[in-house]
């Protein structure tokens, strides 16, 4: 893993002003959702380049296919947060509850409670979407929703020590990214942009620890055709 060719991949482009101006407007507007699935379609699409070897980002182009790209890796994305967001809801709201009653044991049973579910579901949620990268760059890979489900590859490159780093690398590129959003003023104004710039760095982080999980596995299996027999 090279990380300085990651942080200049989004570069690598002659219109990549371009791109991040559009990718950091669109973020600017994701609460409105779709301009997020736009995103979410073109992270898609940039997983899918790298993993093609092509050396440039892509373009923002046949809207139409970003969208449903970025719908469906949205989708995916939920499907393997669920039991995270279902421990939380659990939880917490049971904390809630308890503190609600008013008493000062329910009070307490609910401050425990809920510091208990927060830890819990901030675990699960880093563990399950550690899963959901694998899936969807699994989907990216294949073009095909079901893809996103493969268990046996999920399984593959999830316990791959390759992609375990590239994925830890990715995490510390966003965690940067935060920082360098805070700051004051201009934080505000740069942070879509920043944000955007860090997801295509992460892309590019993510499809080359999966490739190279992948050939670690095709290595394995071809030394052991090799051996000899008795």
């Amino acid at each position: 893993m090279n990380l300085d060719e990651a942080v200049r991949y989004p570069t690598r482009s002659d219109s990549w002003i371009k791109t991040v101006l559009i990718g950091g407007i669109l973020i600017f507007f994701g609460f409105l959702l779709v301009p997020l699935f736009l995103v979410y379609g073109y992270t898609v699409r940039s997983i899918g380049a790298v993993l093609a070897d092509d050396p440039s980002p892509p373009e923002f182009d046949e809207w139409g296919e970003l969208f449903v790209d970025g719908a469906l890796a949205w989708i995916i994305s939920i499907v393997y947060l669920l039991v995270p967001l279902l421990v939380a809801g659990f939880t917490i709201g049971g904390s809630i509850a308890a503190v609600a009653t008013g008493s000062e044991i329910g009070a307490a049973a609910g401050a425990g409670g809920l510091l208990v579910g927060l830890t819990i579901s901030t675990i699960l949620s880093l563990a399950f979407g550690y899963l959901a990268v694998v899936a969807i760059v699994n989907f990216a890979r294949e073009g095909q929703f079901g893809a996103a489900f493969d268990l046996d590859v999920i399984k593959t490159v999830a316990l791959d020590r390759d992609y375990a780093i590239a994925w830890l690398v990715s995490v510390g590129v966003f965690l940067i990214a935060g920082v360098v959003s805070s700051i004051p003023f201009v934080g505000w104004i740069i942070t879509p942009f920043v944000s955007f710039y860090a997801a295509i760095v992460a892309a590019d982080l993510w499809a080359g620890g999966f490739t190279r999980a992948l050939e670690s596995v095709d290595d394995t299996a071809r030394h052991r055709n090799e051996e000899p027999t008795i």
